[in-house]
């Protein structure tokens, strides 16, 4: 297997667009501070995405190991930790969610009815967990805006299955994407790939694995995608037509890869609204190039965000180590344009956001000093905005931290300006403390 060196992450877009798709000016943002807070306890947090509530608040997932400080656990080990807070960053209410055994949460999403969808995975069988078929099996939960449950479903097979992203679809149901353990797919379960039937020769260790669930959590198909090396999911769009999008990045070359450009590459498989492929696509060059999240513009397009350090194949000029990697393609799976962002070190793009005036937002991390702004240890937040035009520069980008690792995992646009979310493990700077080891972080711009 080939070998993957990663910096420091957690857990843990150019030949032209169609004019169809109009961009306002840019918001009047300043990156100005108007809070920063950290939550946690003793141990370590480790932070997914995040949601805006309807009182110009947000609901942040992710998963703890203390039981401590603004923890308060209610079972054993590694729980799924979600907070609610309000627009002034103040704690409304914290809860854990789980079994006896390791539980791990991963994304959240509003749904059309006022309440929240939540995905993770989970090695319990008990308390909130309903059952598990084997190691881990995607988690999935509908909550209330209070954090109670209102229901609890999992899925998977006798082996590994992490469930990363959950979107609502337009037909009210959902679909959850991740990564299966093809070792440990039921033999007996055929077709459910790509029209084919389970093989004798194993994939291998992380499948593209998708769920389609209906509105009450009920279980519709399954389809899996991948070769015999890692194969990861990270996020999950819908299209026009009610096609889905599953993006991150194989490191695979056979099976279902067969367009591969050298080590890891971006890879974007579409499925019809009923499960059968439409295409599937790689991206990148001989390096590694991994993509973290997906938007859709205005003309059914698609943006792309990732790391790369490749400096051949589709990435046409690299900045320096790794990258800030944004791939455009249109709905064929078609490469329409890509850029790098960052500098001559580290930088990397985790999640990316389409905003009201019609751009969007990019959060990540970086370790180099970026425009005006320098660094202030190891890694610090990073976030810019681009257009989805060939010739985009970055309408504005800033950086903030402190002197240890802070890792930026999702932005939030509120009523005048963001919120990034992330992990930090500094106690100055732009971070006023630290409740030990690894804590949420969360920094309130405009």
């Amino acid at each position: 297997m080939k070998k993957l060196s990663f910096l420091v992450f957690a857990a843990s877009l150019l030949a032209g667009c169609s004019a169809s798709d109009p961009v306002d000016e840019p918001m009047g943002f300043e990156g100005e501070k108007v809070w920063s807070k950290t939550f946690g306890g003793s141990h370590d947090e480790h932070i997914g995405t995040s949601v805006a509530t309807p009182d110009g608040g947000l609901i942040v997932i992710g998963y703890t190991d203390s039981d401590d400080g603004d923890v308060i656990k209610s079972h054993a080990s590694l729980e799924i930790w979600l907070s609610r807070f309000d627009a002034n960053g103040n704690l409304v209410w914290t809860k854990t969610i789980g079994g006896a055994q390791d539980d791990y949460g991963t994304s959240i999403t509003a749904t059309a009815d006022g309440n929240y969808i939540i995905s993770g995975y989970s090695g319990s069988q008990d308390g909130d967990v309903p059952a598990n078929i084997g190691m881990h099996d995607f988690y999935i939960s509908k909550i209330d805006g209070n954090g109670n449950i209102i229901w609890s479903k999992n899925y998977g097979f006798m082996s590994h299955d992490h469930a990363h992203k959950i979107i609502q679809t337009r037909d009210g149901g959902y679909f959850v994407a991740g990564y299966a353990d093809f070792a440990g797919i039921d033999g007996s379960v055929t077709n459910n790939g790509e029209g084919h039937s389970m093989r004798s020769v194993q994939h291998g260790v992380g499948e593209f694995f998708g769920i389609k669930l209906t509105a009450d959590g009920g279980f519709s198909w399954f389809r899996y995608f991948g070769g015999t090396m890692n194969d990861r999911v990270n996020d999950v769009v819908e299209a026009n037509d009610g096609s889905i999008l599953m993006c991150g990045y194989t490191e695979s070359e056979n099976f279902d890869v067969t367009d591969s450009h050298g080590s890891y590459d971006y890879w974007v498989v579409m499925l019809h609204a009923d499960g059968g492929l439409h295409w599937k696509k790689t991206y990148g060059g001989s390096g590694i190039d991994q993509a973290f999240g997906i938007v859709k513009t205005n003309n059914n397009s698609y943006l792309i965000a990732g790391r790369s350090n490749s400096t051949d194949g589709d990435v046409t000029a690299s900045l320096g180590n790794f990258d800030a990697w944004i791939v455009h393609i249109n709905d064929h799976g078609d490469l329409l344009w890509q850029k790098s962002f960052g500098g001559s070190d580290y930088d990397v793009a985790s999640a990316i956001r389409k905003t009201r005036d019609g751009n969007f937002v990019v959060a990540g991390n970086t370790r180099g000093n970026l425009g005006t702004d320098t660094n202030k240890g190891q890694n610090d937040f990073w976030l810019f905005q681009i257009d989805n035009f060939a010739n985009t520069t970055q309408h504005w980008q800033k950086t903030y931290g402190g002197s240890g690792i802070d890792i930026a995992t999702d932005v939030t646009e509120m009523a005048d300006g963001f919120v990034i979310t992330g992990e930090s493990q500094s106690a100055d700077a732009d971070v006023p403390g630290n409740k030990g080891m690894n804590d949420l972080w969360l920094l309130r711009l405009r």
